[in-house]
């Protein structure tokens, strides 16, 4: 774990190398210590967040675009469909994230599950206008207490856990419409 915080500041040092050389203004003059503070803070935030969510959706996700080429759609209609509650993702700066576990078959993901349709239905009527998939990812990336402490998404594919977890969302959903 200390290697991966080594390698995302190797990466961000390089980053921020690259775009101070490709920017010749930033060079001119100094800046304040202050503010080079605040924008580190910021983009420290921003990176963590990032890694986080990266955590919620589990390794095993896919892009918009890659969801397209299994369904046929067009990328903004599977980013529509993340957009209105019809499937789980994270939109991110430049792709939307689906987790794989929301599927009937995750290695060709075509079709919810049952269970990923039951979910998404329930937090949109109990949420309404609050809803938001990011709302669906950290409850099922949560581990539930009517879940014996497991998280949601690991028991998504076995049709025996539907009613449970049918129930666990309708809990959390309305705790939160409340």
């Amino acid at each position: 774990m200390a290697d991966d915080e080594a390698q995302l500041v190797a990466a961000f040092r390089d980053a921020i190398a690259n775009q101070w050389d490709r920017y010749e203004q930033l060079r001119r003059e100094p800046f304040d210590l202050d503010v080079l503070t605040a924008i580190a803070k910021d983009a420290a935030e921003v990176a963590v967040g990032n890694l986080f969510w990266h955590l919620a959706l589990g390794s095993d996700c896919l892009r918009a675009g890659d969801l397209s080429s299994y369904t046929g759609q067009k990328e903004q209609e599977v980013i529509q469909a993340v957009r209105e509650g019809h499937l789980i993702g994270l939109e991110g700066r430049y792709a939307t994230f689906l987790p794989r576990w929301q599927f009937d078959t995750p290695d060709s993901p075509k079709e919810l599950s049952k269970t990923a349709r039951t979910v998404l239905e329930i937090f949109r009527e109990e949420l309404g206008s609050l809803f938001r998939s990011e709302v669906v990812i950290s409850w099922a990336s949560t581990a539930q207490p009517g879940l014996a402490e497991q998280e949601p998404r690991d028991l998504m594919e076995d049709l025996e856990n539907f009613e449970i977890l049918q129930l666990s969302a309708q809990v959390a959903a309305r705790r939160l419409a409340r």
